[in-house]
């Protein structure tokens, strides 16, 4: 899956060549209607995955895109966002990588 696929840790989406945080959640749900608990998955970064990790992940992308989205339609800007510590409990699992919480707050406030 390459970059499409971070095992563990937040994502880095590009919004600038078009990514978006829908993109990556089809882009799992695509994987995991082909997956089954036997498959192996090889991460962009982290470990290599199975289905489990790639729901868990794609569960993320959800939580995370809806938490954004509540607040951006609230009509904060993205640093306000990030001042609301959306990813508090998100951040012990999946902070430890490339991208931090407050990076991965304003990623997705980009990419909606």
């Amino acid at each position: 899956m390459g970059d499409l696929f971070f095992n563990d840790m937040y994502p880095y989406i590009d919004p600038g060549t078009g990514g978006t945080i829908n993109g990556m959640i089809a882009a799992a749900d695509k994987i995991l209607s082909l997956a089954d608990n036997d498959t192996k998955i090889a991460a962009g970064h982290g470990p290599l995955g199975n289905k489990a990790d790639l729901t868990r992940a794609r569960d993320m992308l959800i939580t995370s895109r809806d938490r954004v989205q509540k607040l951006k339609s609230e009509g904060k800007s993205a640093l306000e966002a990030v001042a609301e510590k959306p990813f508090a409990d998100l951040d012990r699992v999946w902070g430890n990588g490339i991208i931090n919480g407050d990076q991965w707050i304003q990623i997705v406030y980009l990419t909606l």
